[in-house]
């Protein structure tokens, strides 16, 4: 009997043991303590390192100010913005995807008066719209934050523009929306797809990466000038998880270069991906002029035919350009690694993931997936 007991003990020791590891494990992968079940106030830290205090649930959440676009494209991940987001410009209600995702979009829609686009959104107009959160991106200036706050306003900033950022603002998203598990399936989708690119790449050589060159053609101000991003920017690090050497590791920082023809040739990249943000010219117009342009043809991406323009799903700014640090990265991701080490990655069938992540992460049915893969425009 004392033997028997002394065994149940052992066994409760260990279950009690296994019990406490795997919360534990949860916990370490979730990063945060789970938010109150039934509402009640959580803490957020914000990419500049804020801690802010959050009720739940949120009734109203507004997104605006300057690069707003790639932080509405995560937050429609997740199926609770379609009942909360307001305060929506009339471009970010015009891109096929949201409309797809959110039918009610243009309700949600308010005049540029609140500052859509600046990095100084005009407070008191947002006061009025009375939301429980305003979800800025980094670009815009933390004066505005605490003008809310002191309005009794949440004001919560995410910056999205590299990996690690990325992972982080997810699950900051996933707490401020009530729904940590979505964000824990959202990082799964982003890491396998992330993880089965570098299993094929990681231990390549320089000797067997390709130069590679992504060039932002900009006419802004009306002069036409090449950029190319700065080593710490989202496109230079999937340039390098592509397979590739990334020429703009050599550039400095974050942010857009400018880059002259000159640096360009003297690079002379193998591989050049092109984006404009604009329909006007497309990037596929710049392709087009590059390929046939004297001053380029000795330049090794021309003389392969290997210029290429990123994919593009919304045709708005930066919105659905497949290298920006919009939800649609890890789809630039795939097709950065087929176009730069077409070898190793002859088995993926990019149709087919481009697909299953319309459905997957924003919820999508096929037929609704198909009518946004007819829409993309580049070199898919």
């Amino acid at each position: 009997m004392k033997a028997s007991k002394a065994k149940t003990a052992g066994i409760s020791v260990v279950a009690v043991a296994l019990i406490l590891a795997l919360a534990l494990f949860v916990l370490f992968f979730t990063g945060q303590n789970n938010p109150p079940l039934f509402g009640g106030p959580v803490s957020v830290v914000d990419a500049l390192g804020r801690t802010v205090e959050i009720n739940l649930p949120v009734n109203r959440v507004i997104i605006t100010g300057k690069s707003a676009f790639p932080v509405t494209s995560v937050a429609y991940m997740f199926p609770e913005a379609a009942s909360v987001l307001y305060g929506l410009d009339q471009r970010t209600a015009s891109v096929p995807l949201f409309r797809l995702v959110d039918p009610n979009i243009e309700a949600k829609t308010v005049s540029d008066d609140i500052g859509a686009g600046s990095d100084s959104p005009n407070v008191e107009e947002l006061a009025k719209l009375k939301p429980d959160v305003v979800l800025f991106k980094t670009s815009v200036k933390l004066q505005v934050a605490e003008s809310l706050e002191a309005l009794g306003i949440k004001a919560v900033y995410v910056d999205l523009e590299n990996l690690d950022s990325y992972r982080r603002d997810v699950k900051l998203m996933g707490r401020i929306f009530g729904n940590e598990a979505k964000a824990n399936s959202i990082l799964s989708y982003y890491e396998e797809k992330y993880g089965y690119v570098l299993a094929k790449t990681s231990s390549l050589p320089q000797s067997q990466r390709p130069r590679t060159l992504l060039l932002f053609y900009s006419t802004k101000g009306g002069t036409i000038s090449f950029n190319a991003p700065g080593a710490g920017w989202l496109q230079t690090s999937m340039i390098d998880a592509a397979g590739g050497y990334p020429l703009s590791k050599e550039l400095g920082g974050t942010g857009w270069n400018t880059v002259s023809f000159e640096q360009i040739a003297a690079w002379n990249p193998e591989i050049i991906f092109l984006v404009t943000y604009s329909q006007n010219p497309t990037p596929s117009q710049v392709r087009d002029n590059i390929l046939s342009d004297p001053m380029w043809r000795n330049l090794a991406a021309v003389k392969e035919g290997r210029v290429y323009a990123v994919p593009d799903d919304a045709h708005l700014i930066a919105i659905g350009s497949w290298d920006a640090p919009n939800s649609r990265w890890i789809l630039g991701q795939l097709w950065m690694a087929k176009k730069i080490q077409p070898g190793l990655f002859a088995d993926l069938d990019l149709v087919k993931e481009v697909k299953q992540f319309y459905m997957e992460i924003y919820g999508l049915s096929a037929a609704q997936a198909d009518e946004i893969l007819q829409q993309i425009t580049g070199d898919l």
